[in-house]
C-alpha cells in the first residue's frame, strides 16, 4: 500500500509491505521493519525495528491517522493529477472536518494568506491531534469554527479563496 504525509513542510512517501508474519515500511527509499504483536481499536502494539511502541490510529475513507510521542500523522493515498483537479473542482477551497472532533486551536484568522501544505487549525479526536491543512494557496475567507468546540465529520471549517 502506498501513502503519503506530511511533517512540518515536508511531504513524505510510504510503501507497505507485507513480508511473511512482518511489514517492510519503506519511507522515503529509508526500509523499517515492524511486527504488529496486538490490534484493538485505536491502538497498536508494534515491534518497530526491534522496540516495542504504542500507536494510536483512526481512520475514515479519505485517510488514517497515526498518533505517536504527541505526534499526529494523516496518511492518504495519492491521487492522480485528474483526481486531484476533480476534488480542487468539487470543493474549491472549502476545507472539512475529516472526522468528529474537537477543535484544539487555530493557526490562522480571516484574512491571513496560506501557502499549500500551512497548518490551519489543530482538531482532537481519539487522543490525537489531527493537524488540517491548506489544500492551496490563497487567503482565509471565513473561518467557521472556534476553539474548543466539537464539530461533525464533513462540517465546513474553512474557507480558503483569493
Amino acid at each position: 500500500m502506498r501513502y503519503r504525509f506530511q511533517h512540518l513542510d515536508r511531504i513524505y512517501e510510504v510503501v507497505f509491505e507485507h513480508q511473511g508474519s512482518a511489514y517492510l515500511a519503506n519511507i522515503d527509499g529509508q526500509p523499517y521493519t515492524f511486527e504488529v504483536l496486538d490490534a484493538q481499536p485505536g491502538v497498536l502494539s508494534l515491534q518497530f525495528e526491534g522496540r516495542p511502541i504504542m500507536v494510536y490510529w483512526a481512520k475514515d475513507s479519505a485517510a488514517q491517522w497515526l498518533a505517536r510521542d504527541g505526534c499526529t500523522y494523516q496518511l492518504q493515498k495519492p491521487t492522480s493529477r485528474r483526481q486531484a483537479s476533480m476534488v480542487e473542482d468539487r470543493y474549491g477551497g472549502a476545507i472539512l472536518a475529516p472526522m468528529p472532533a474537537q477543535v484544539l486551536g487555530l493557526r490562522v484568522v480571516e484574512g491571513d494568506p496560506v501557502e499549500k501544505g500551512q497548518t490551519l487549525m489543530l482538531l482532537e479526536a481519539m487522543k490525537m491531534e489531527i493537524p488540517i491543512l491548506a489544500p492551496l494557496a490563497g487567503r482565509v475567507v471565513r473561518l467557521l469554527v472556534k476553539p474548543g468546540k466539537f464539530v461533525e465529520k464533513d462540517q465546513l471549517l474553512i474557507e480558503i479563496g483569493e
